[in-house]
């Protein structure tokens, strides 16, 4: 059955962000399931932009569609800080990052809504323990085709992005030794972790068809790819990234993510990706973060996280000047030089050997007036 692509045919790369948030108690850093209350408590204006995830310890602020990176980073400015105003009149604090350090997946609740029931049915133990934060970039394309490159182009950064955005080193109270264990945890679930290499839109349309027909899903937003097309948006959906702490962080990596869309669809469409090398290179990405060294399928030679976002940083100026993004690009480089949130995280941990520091860390990291400048 055709899946009709919603699209303006125009290549504006409008953007929208979705960003997972904790709930937590301010005096015992633990998750609370207080999203019920908060969302109660919000003004209509605001309830728009946020909404439930599958735990009720969980919520998700999701900006307007906006132009540019530098608009994304103001509206998720005062999201956070409007919903966090409401979350504190409800007892609780909000923080941004891919796990919480040690509170137990077993405790928390499940958010009383049919799809989550039916997730929860179907997957049990692999739901259950789906206990992560994420940020997802949409970004519009001027059409089906389009969509299909720029998620072949997109799936084959997607190593280096998620160790851009590497913030969940800590699970259950542990540290894992991974510098993404939020990507490492939501693997287990079906149809998740890389995309297949999708030759055109056809194909990703016999995917889901087949998919919708063995009953193993009920549409294509029960694909949980790390990209994905999302045509009910017109837009290509970059799902990989942990959430961030830091808003100067998460802006950088929406600029970035705008960016490489823009030259995807600049010149003649190269096809499906390399799945099995960038497989190999997600693998370094969620174990390692920026001290990866990744493998270069058309250079035959391995390159250093680091050296490779530096060069695509330079490689990406141009389309940040045309989309006017060009200091949210630059900030790509504060993250390499200053350290991502995994290295933040595990900083405070090593001087503090408390998990309970690490949390007020992230409270007040994430609060905007202070957010994107950890030191």
């Amino acid at each position: 059955m055709p899946l009709e692509f919603k699209s303006t045919g125009e290549r504006e790369y409008t953007l929208g962000l979705e960003e997972e948030l904790h709930i937590v108690d301010g005096s015992t850093g633990e998750l609370v399931p207080k999203v019920d209350e908060i969302m109660r408590r919000l003004p209509e204006e605001l309830s728009e932009y946020v909404s439930y995830e599958l735990f009720q310890s969980v919520l998700e602020i999701k900006t307007p569609v906006c132009s540019s990176a530098s608009e994304i980073g103001q509206k998720l400015r005062e999201l956070r800080s409007r919903v966090g105003s409401w979350a504190a009149a409800c007892g609780a604090s909000i923080a941004s990052a891919g796990t919480h350090p040690f509170s137990r997946y077993r405790d928390q609740k499940v958010t009383e809504q049919e799809r989550y029931r039916e997730v929860l049915k179907r997957l049990r133990w692999i739901a259950e323990r789906e206990v992560i934060f994420g940020q997802h970039v949409h970004v519009a394309v001027p059409g089906p085709e389009a969509a299909i490159e720029a998620h072949n182009r997109l799936a084959e950064e997607a190593p280096l992005l998620l160790a851009l955005s590497a913030n969940s080193p800590f699970w259950q109270g542990m540290d894992t030794g991974f510098e993404s264990t939020r990507i490492k945890i939501f693997e287990s679930f079906p149809r998740s972790g890389l995309p297949p290499a999708f030759e055109d839109y056809a194909a990703f349309e016999d995917y889901v068809d087949r998919m919708v027909d063995s009953g193993a899903i009920e549409d294509y937003t029960f694909c949980w790819w790390d990209v994905r097309p999302h045509p009910k948006f017109g837009t290509i959906e970059l799902r990989i990234l942990d959430s961030q702490t830091s808003l100067r962080a998460a802006t950088a990596l929406t600029a970035i993510t705008q960016c490489l869309v823009a030259r995807a669809l600049d010149g003649e469409p190269r096809g499906p990706y390399d799945r099995e090398i960038t497989l190999e290179n997600k693998w370094r990405a969620s174990r390692y973060g920026m001290d990866a060294t990744f493998y270069d399928p058309v250079g035959k030679i391995p390159v250093p996280a680091g050296e490779m976002a530096r060069s695509l940083v330079e490689e990406l100026r141009p389309y940040a000047a045309s989309l006017g993004c060009e200091d949210e690009l630059q900030d790509v480089l504060w993250i390499v030089d200053n350290g991502t949130g995994s290295q933040h995280q595990r900083r405070i941990y090593r001087e503090s050997g408390d998990f309970l520091e690490v949390v007020a860390f992230l409270i007040e990291s994430t609060r905007p007036a202070l957010a994107g400048e950890p030191s």
